[in-house]
């Protein structure tokens, strides 16, 4: 992008990597569970959520861009939300958001295909 478009200060960004941070543990150790006592492959599709939510923080974090905040057309730099007036930068941020979440939504599926891959067969 030529001009930068963002609408995260560095407070909100911290906040978005803890979560993403904090739902990739979750995701990561609950596959990892999942795989190695043999569950079955279906129940292992509940890996898909914290693993999409990890995605959207780390995303959000690196982007400087809140998908909810883009949605709603405002902008939070630490000092509260903000209405954006540019209706161009507002659009901007809405494909921006757009690329987020469809980023990690592939992310999500890819790696929650991989632990389905593994066998049922586990320790015991």
């Amino acid at each position: 992008m030529a001009s930068e478009v963002i609408n995260l200060g560095p407070r909100e960004r911290r906040k978005r990597r803890l979560m993403g941070i904090v739902s990739l543990t979750v995701g990561v150790g609950l596959a990892f569970v999942l795989v190695v006592y043999g569950a079955p492959r279906l129940f292992r599709l509940v890996i898909f959520f914290p693993i999409w939510m990890a995605g959207l923080g780390l995303l959000q974090s690196r982007e400087r861009t809140c998908i909810a905040l883009a949605a709603r057309g405002v902008c939070n730099m630490d000092d509260g939300e903000e209405k954006i007036a540019d209706e161009g930068r507002v659009e901007a941020l809405r494909d921006k958001a757009r690329w987020i979440n469809r980023r990690a939504l592939l992310t999500a599926a890819a790696i929650t295909l991989l632990a389905l891959i593994f066998p049922t067969q586990g320790l015991g």
